[in-house]
């Protein structure tokens, strides 16, 4: 199935026994994912991505776990909602009631920021978290899980290399933190595979000498 280099069996015995025991509260096939709630130490969100099975999960271990599993359990068994199905009925009903369906998701939620336009970039938020370091240590940490669960996967190209030019003009690394924080960023920018962007960090890395590490990719 392709989940098998993902989870290891203890994960996927654990995430069955889930299952069966009815804590996924529901699962729903949309545009080659599945979204679900998982229910654990509290009611985690979880989102799978059928194309690799990989999975993220609000549980404290984030990637690959239990949970996510369970949901790929429950997808496997047929236990799912068809979500492009939903979205194709609603096309079908009046603009009232699509409203009326929006306004309570939205209000529910609190998801108004899907509704208003501001001008606020990824960018922007990983530079004022770098700005917290001075004022207290932990934020480093704090930029790190702002790394792994918003910015990675959700930067546009050339916002990758400008933080990542913000992060070598910074003071506050530790040299074992500032490699771990490259890392995350350069792995990104080669997992991306965009050609110009990666003849732009080879620039950089003759500006850089700790920029070692983009050879080591490369090669």
């Amino acid at each position: 199935m392709g989940y098998e280099r993902i989870y290891d069996s203890r994960t996927v015995e654990r995430g069955k026994r889930y299952y069966r025991n009815n804590l996924v509260k529901y699962c729903v096939k949309f545009d080659n994912k599945l979204y679900g709630k998982v229910l654990g130490g509290e009611l985690y969100s979880t989102v799978i991505d059928l194309r690799d099975y990989s999975g993220i999960c609000t549980c404290p271990y984030r990637y690959n776990c239990k949970h996510a599993y369970a949901l790929i359990e429950a997808f496997l068994n047929g236990d799912y909602i068809d979500g492009d199905r939903i979205f194709e009925d609603l096309k079908e009903e009046p603009k009232e009631k699509i409203l009326e369906f929006l306004k309570e998701i939205v209000t529910r939620y609190n998801l108004w920021e899907v509704m208003i336009r501001r001008e606020d970039s990824l960018l922007e938020e990983g530079r004022s978290i770098l700005k917290l370091i001075p004022y207290e240590r932990k934020n480093i940490y704090t930029f790190r899980s702002f790394l792994k669960n918003r910015f990675l996967k959700n930067a546009r190209d050339e916002e990758l290399l400008k933080l990542l030019e913000e992060v070598l003009s910074s003071p506050y690394f530790e040299e074992e933190e500032l490699y771990e924080i490259l890392d995350m960023i350069i792995q990104e920018v080669f997992n991306r595979d965009n050609k110009e962007v990666i003849e732009r960090l080879f620039a950089l890395a003759k500006r850089y000498n700790i920029l070692w590490l983009v050879e080591e990719y490369y090669y």
